[in-house]
């Protein structure tokens, strides 16, 4: 069949779920679009401050008024150095999953010791993380970084439960980064579960050191603990080469290469991993979202994608090692057939059972938005 790309961005029939609207728009266009709508550039700003002043008011007299991830990267490291240009009292998460760089560890500590903010450190237990890790090599599907993705989502949650805190920051811009198709990186706990229990040596409910959330987790986090989560670079007009000079200046920040190469694995599973195995270019989906957002031409982004994804060979044979694959296993790997998340159990039966009570959750802002666009549409 003839590859079929979208009029408007660089995504293209690569990815598993697109479709194309009667003008050959596609799915994640629209997605854009419904999400531009919510989080208009214009009054922006205000409103931002307006949900700012809420989280002060809901803070008082506690020593964090909301907690914040931050990996290093510049979007993390961005967003809490809004929140303390705005005022706020964020208790900063990081999370060491065994493949962070000298220069995100440097990137933290800088940015901590410079805002004067208090640094709470998770630490996984490597041979429990190693093990989900090669579970989903040997499932043989692209979403190999999710049970990280979950995990990360699930201790800023449990951190601020924890600590009586009410919100949550999240660095993500639609803008920037767009929305990651879930054919390419889907995750949820039951799907993560079913993978590890036929795939690894350790059974998932012995796993300890690793945060996760189930469907009631999440329940209670948002309706009961009444947790919510605010991305605060939705209502700015955030520009990476504008923001990268300001990180510079004022926090010390250094860049790390391409998208996400602050993590080691990362950078393993974008540059070699997923082109290599599966065809998935990711550059593709946060180059379309700067199309989107005028950042970048549709003729710009096409000329990046004209170079091959370029990776490391050292990096490669380091994520081999640190996995405990020899290269003959790791070889059969890649040559496996290759699955999806529609292969193993998930959750998607039950978000279409729940489709229009998420949609009204999301619409209300009880939930992301994204999580009703993404998974029930």
């Amino acid at each position: 069949m003839e590859q079929q790309a979208c009029k408007r961005c660089v995504m293209d029939t690569t990815v598993p779920d697109i479709w194309f609207d009667e003008s050959g728009e596609c799915k994640y266009c629209k997605i854009h679009d419904e999400m531009e709508h919510l989080h208009p550039l214009n009054g922006g700003e205000e409103r931002l401050k307006t949900i700012i002043e809420r989280i002060k008011k809901d803070g008082r007299n506690r020593k964090y008024d909301c907690v914040c991830g931050l990996s290093g990267g510049r979007d993390s490291s961005y967003t809490l150095l809004k929140a303390i240009d705005y005022g706020l009292r964020p208790l900063v998460v990081s999370i060491d999953n065994g493949w962070g760089t000298k220069i995100s560890d440097e990137n933290i500590e800088n940015a901590c010791r410079i805002l004067n903010v208090d640094l709470v450190k998770i630490k996984f237990d490597w041979e429990e993380y190693k093990d989900i890790q090669r579970a989903f090599f040997y499932a043989s599907v692209p979403d190999v970084d999710s049970p990280s993705d979950l995990a990360i989502y699930a201790q800023l949650s449990k951190t601020a439960k924890d600590n009586h805190i009410r919100y949550v920051l999240n660095g993500h811009s639609f803008r920037t980064e767009g929305s990651s198709p879930i054919g390419w990186s889907y995750f949820d706990p039951v799907y993560i579960k079913d993978v590890q229990n036929k795939y690894g040596h350790i059974k998932y409910k012995d796993i300890k050191s690793i945060a996760t959330m189930t469907p009631w987790d999440l329940f209670k986090r948002t309706f009961i603990n009444n947790i919510k989560e605010v991305r605060i670079l939705e209502y700015l007009d955030y520009r990476k080469s504008e923001v990268d000079k300001i990180l510079k200046e004022r926090l010390g920040w250094k860049d790390y290469g391409g998208h996400h190469h602050e993590n080691k694995f990362t950078y393993f599973i974008q540059s070699y991993y997923l082109p290599l195995k599966f065809g998935v270019d990711k550059r593709k989906t946060e180059l379309s979202a700067q199309i989107r957002s005028g950042h970048i031409t549709k003729q710009q982004a096409e000329a990046i994608l004209n170079e091959p994804y370029q990776y490391d060979q050292e990096i490669v044979d380091y994520v081999i090692k640190q996995l405990d694959f020899t290269k003959e296993e790791f070889q059969k790997i890649m040559g496996s057939t290759n699955k999806s998340y529609q292969d193993y159990k998930t959750l998607q039966p039950v978000y279409k059972m729940l489709r229009l009570p998420i949609n009204i959750a999301t619409r209300l802002g009880f939930l992301p938005r994204i999580l009703y666009l993404k998974y029930c549409r």
